[in-house]
């Protein structure tokens, strides 16, 4: 009877303390994602209570994110006292947000109109800038239009793979030009300073609401394939710890 040795617990307490070392470790490593997840969820869960389907982002760099703001950099031009400018298919007069879009190929201004060239339209204004007319490709000699410019007699010539040509009054037909013709040609020019205005522009201007980027970063989509990655990565963790959890409350008792 004195010989008895004491019971070693080690050896069953291995697998329990290896169970309570994962369970910890995972529970420290997957806390914040796993906190973010649960605050996301109830945020979207109240999200109407909230109103964050009506409150819109104003965040540059989550508006990028979006592609609600183009890379690159504007293009820039000044039409008598109007100064309009392209970025990445938008386009601006006086940084305002124009509804007619395409890539910005020049302007000329008019006694009492603003003429705006794209590459497969024209657009005409009237002295405020208001939307008049638009030209497409049908009532056009050749697209896409490669210049546009203004002669001392204030007529308007384009220049296109088809050669140079001269708008007649009120727009309604065209006639070649020569290329001698004495044209003040609408030049284009990057301006850094005209991207951050205009960058203020979309985001004072953007529909973007909290309700699309809570929703995309509960489900990791905003960050692409690697947030995607992380969220069921977190979730696996989530069904790791749970077993874990019950093991070692079921070896307890």
């Amino acid at each position: 009877m004195g010989d008895k040795r004491p019971r070693s617990k080690g050896r069953r307490s291995g697998p329990r303390r290896w169970h309570r070392q994962w369970h910890r470790y995972l529970g420290a490593v997957f806390a914040l994602p796993l906190l973010w997840l649960v605050i996301s969820g109830l945020l979207l869960q109240h999200g109407e209570k909230l109103g964050l389907s009506e409150k819109k982002v104003s965040s540059a760099w989550l508006l990028k994110q979006y592609d609600q703001i183009p890379e690159g950099m504007p293009t820039v031009t000044r039409a008598g006292r109007f100064r309009v400018a392209g970025w990445d298919g938008e386009v601006f007069v006086d940084n305002r947000l124009l509804e007619e879009s395409g890539t910005l190929v020049g302007a000329v201004a008019l006694p009492a109109e603003l003429v705006v060239a794209v590459e497969n339209e024209i657009f005409v204004y009237d002295a405020q800038g208001l939307y008049l007319d638009r030209l497409g490709e049908e009532s056009l000699p050749a697209v896409p239009l490669e210049k546009i410019g203004i002669d001392s007699a204030n007529r308007v010539h384009i220049r296109t793979g088809a050669g140079q040509h001269m708008l007649g009054e009120g727009f309604f037909e065209f006639e070649l030009a020569s290329p001698e013709s004495e044209v003040v040609w609408s030049s284009l020019s990057e301006s850094v300073e005209e991207r951050d205005s205009l960058q203020q522009v979309l985001v004072e201007g953007s529909e973007f609401t909290w309700s699309r980027v809570i929703t995309d970063l509960h489900s990791g989509s905003l960050l692409g394939k690697i947030g995607r990655f992380f969220v069921d990565l977190t979730g696996v963790a989530v069904l790791v710890l749970t077993v874990l959890g019950i093991r070692l409350l079921f070896r307890r008792k």
